[in-house]
């Protein structure tokens, strides 16, 4: 039978790794950092709502269209987005750009062409 081995004298002046701390957050408490930074958040906050809602409304127009669920709507924008490499909201506003400009107004909603 073999003894467990005991910690040597070295060891217990090292710290363990559980004792070592976290890095520092890299936000500061000063007052103007954090306004800045919470600014800066809530923008890009805006810019993501804004993002998913256009993302959203070329879905929306890929499933009725295509008559397909909203998943496989999805996957056709990812793929678009893979294959061109660009970025998945710029996909969605071009296609909603050239879904709108062959829409007539009236069908949209919006006021009749002059006759």
């Amino acid at each position: 039978m073999v003894a467990p081995l005991a910690p040597r004298a070295s060891d217990l002046s090292r710290p363990s790794r559980t004792s070592w701390s976290a890095p520092a957050p890299r936000h500061t408490t000063d007052g103007v950092d954090a306004a800045a930074a919470l600014t800066e958040e809530n923008q890009q906050l805006r810019e993501a709502l804004q993002t998913r809602c256009v993302i959203e409304q070329a879905k929306g127009v890929l499933m009725a269209q295509r008559r397909c669920g909203p998943q496989e709507a999805f996957d056709v924008l990812v793929t678009l987005s893979q294959d061109t490499n660009v970025k998945l909201r710029d996909v969605a506003r071009a296609f909603l750009d050239e879904f709108l400009a062959t829409v007539p107004a009236q069908s949209r909603g919006g006021p009749a062409a002059p006759a």
